[in-house]
């Protein structure tokens, strides 16, 4: 956890405190109580009693997604933008924060991205920051604070943001952010000092560029790189040949100019998301992406609306309704009367009837009553993470005429290999699945695949 006690004085900020610290639970998934107790504590061992916060979430988190916008309005590009949104994320729009980011090419078209975070991860966040006596006043990505806002300025720039545990980048062009990616492979932690790998970078950087438009792609000419000095300095050495072939220059970025500190070495400390994203809030400059649920209270909302007249409606409604309850729990007696009079009346014959479909069980072992489908679609759920890391897309299960062996086809998206090759392990463990092949697996993030396997319900019932 990085945190950094920020103070505006006139046009320029203040370093009051700077803290970089572990904690020992993780704010995700412990009881955000005992998370907030924790942040609590090491806020108050360190000296800093503010209790206003901007919250910098990890890029990781969020889903993302890059599209062209046609010529419409406002209101019919904001709905344009949500059906999008609904059918790129593996979420209900209802459980997830969105943020929108706009540009403009050079040619005038223009372009969004739109970044998504599931509220269950954020609604944890903000107990556990209520359980710390802090309120944020925002919730946004690091990254996206280290972008130049010049307006006149028409070329574009990577940002690069290296930490101990991976490399964020952001393609800023045309007064938004055009792409997004957290390239959590690029740090190679076999090494006596991790440093960032070049290579890699350098080819997730042509990769992204790549899919932007080409007109888009053009105007990027900087590649600005964030973070600890023993860990930019090197990446910023191993991008310059990349770079250049590219036609980019690659520079340090620097988050302290207009920052004052009376400990010259906090700066070096401080981390730069927190840092950028701080200065922004108190400099009143808006965040490229804003996940803060909005709060407004639904009573106040009610009563400022409802007049004395819609009050007198709804009394009036209230009591036909209660009148229509009683009616029909009247009818609901008379009818359960009726059909009690008629089950005694038939319930010889269905006693007969039980007793057929008895002796029927009891003749016929390989009687299968199961629901088959329903069992396998329970067995793949089950292998699947709850957090929504890896999910599927489509799934398919055929009966051979011939030999009567059930075959299951299952093909969907996963966010990183490794959350991909957890869930294989689950499925291959399941009872009941024999020949797990994999029919096709391509792309790193997401990752696509396709598998399938053959379903033994003998022995997936223990048989």
């Amino acid at each position: 956890m990085a945190v950094v006690w920020l103070r505006r004085a006139g046009g320029r900020v203040q370093v009051r405190k700077a803290l970089e610290t572990a904690l020992s639970l993780d704010p995700v998934t412990n009881e955000p109580e005992l998370v907030g107790r924790e942040i609590r504590n090491r806020l108050s061992e360190a000296g800093i009693r503010e209790n206003r916060c901007v919250i910098c979430v990890p890029l990781k988190w969020a889903l993302t997604l890059r599209t062209d916008l046609p010529e419409l309005s406002e209101e019919d590009i904001a709905s344009f933008l949500n059906v999008q949104a609904e059918r790129a994320f593996p979420f209900a729009p209802e459980d997830l924060s969105v943020s929108v980011s706009r540009y403009r090419a050079p040619g005038g078209a223009g372009g969004a991205t739109v970044a998504a975070i599931p509220l269950n991860r954020l609604t944890v966040l903000q107990r556990a920051f209520k359980a710390a006596k802090l309120r944020p006043l925002s919730i946004t990505l690091g990254i996206t604070s280290l972008r130049e806002t010049d307006a006149s300025s028409r070329e574009g720039a990577v940002t690069l943001l290296v930490g101990e545990d991976g490399v964020d980048l952001a393609v800023s062009v045309g007064g938004g952010i055009a792409a997004l990616r957290s390239l959590g492979e690029a740090i190679a932690p076999d090494r006596e000092e991790e440093d960032a790998n070049a290579d890699t970078v350098a080819r997730q950087m042509r990769i992204t560029l790549g899919q932007l438009p080409q007109d888009l792609a053009n105007t990027v000419r900087t590649v600005r790189i964030f973070g600890p000095a023993h860990l930019a300095e090197p990446l910023a050495a191993g991008l310059e040949s990349a770079a250049s072939r590219l036609r980019m220059t690659v520079e340090i970025g620097n988050t302290t100019a207009g920052v004052q500190s009376s400990e010259p070495d906090a700066l070096r400390r401080i981390s730069p998301g927190a840092l950028g994203a701080a200065t922004q809030r108190l400099l009143g400059r808006a965040s490229d992406f804003e996940f803060l649920p909005p709060r407004s209270s639904r009573f106040k909302q009610m009563t400022g609306r409802v007049s004395s007249r819609a009050t007198r409606w709804l009394a009036t409604a209230a009591a036909a309704l209660v009148l229509a309850l009683v009616v029909a729990f009247l009818y609901q007696h008379v009818r359960l009367s009726r059909l009690e009079s008629e089950w005694k009346a038939i319930e010889p014959r269905v006693k007969e009837i039980a007793a057929v479909q008895e002796k029927v069980r009891q003749f016929r072992p390989w009687f299968d009553d199961s629901a088959r489908s329903l069992t396998i679609a329970r067995c793949l759920t089950e292998a699947f993470p709850e957090d929504g890391t890896v999910w599927a897309k489509t799934v398919e299960i055929k009966e051979l005429p011939d030999s009567g062996k059930i075959t299951v086809s299952c093909s969907g998206k996963a966010q990183s290999n490794r959350e991909w090759l957890r869930m294989l392990e689950r499925l291959r463990e399941t009872n009941g699945v024999e020949d797990l092949r994999f029919q096709q697996v391509r792309g790193e993030n997401p990752l696509q695949f396709t598998l399938s396997f053959r379903w033994n319900t003998g022995e997936a019932n223990g048989d």
